[in-house]
């Protein structure tokens, strides 16, 4: 028997239906068909409409609404730091090819 003690079989049960509801009430509907991201603008429209999904959901609070906004909010500004960063590489080997 996996579950001598009652309690612990109570506890589980309990925990998994929250998680079961939990999943309900969060599901995603396709955000894009399955694509490759090859540049910063790809991954930038996809960010747009999962603000676009976050904000729409009728069923979602306003906790979850903000937690997935602020997640969101940190991959994009990993975005903005990366955006130009093979310009900035490019421009800096120039000046150590130029130095060499």
């Amino acid at each position: 028997m996996p579950f001598r003690d009652p309690e612990r079989r109570r506890s589980y049960d309990r925990d998994r239906r929250r998680l079961e509801r939990a999943a309900d009430r969060t599901s995603v509907s396709d955000i894009m068909p399955r694509q490759r991201v090859r540049l910063t603008s790809d991954v930038e429209a996809i960010l747009a409409q999962a603000v676009e999904l976050a904000t729409s959901d009728p069923k979602a609070k306003g906790v979850e609404k903000a937690r997935v906004l602020a997640q969101i909010a940190s991959v994009g500004l990993r975005l903005v730091e990366s955006s130009n960063l093979s310009e900035r590489l490019a421009a800096l080997e120039e000046v150590l090819c130029a130095e060499a």
